[in-house]
């Protein structure tokens, strides 16, 4: 194998190394964000302590999150091929 076969699968390696970790990550994140939104006093326009605070900014950006790691595994695997 010459350099550019061995760049190739390691930009796929990396690439799904980036898409399993999304698809890992996301039933944690769903998880906790579940259990917070079904929580009574969370207001998130008022929020005034940093607890709340994050619980409603990863409620805000999970999916972003999520997606954004799979566009990212996505390109990589594209670059590669």
């Amino acid at each position: 194998m010459n350099k550019k076969g061995f760049s190739i699968i390691y930009g796929l390696m990396l690439g799904v190394v980036v898409f399993i970790l999304a698809l890992a990550l996301a039933p944690g994140l769903k998880q906790v964000v579940t259990e917070q939104m079904n929580d009574i006093e969370l207001n998130c326009s008022g929020a005034t302590d940093y607890q709340t605070r994050s619980v409603c900014t990863s409620m805000d950006m999970n999916n972003l999150y999520i997606i954004l790691l799979m566009g990212i595994g996505g390109i990589l695997i594209v670059r590669a091929i």
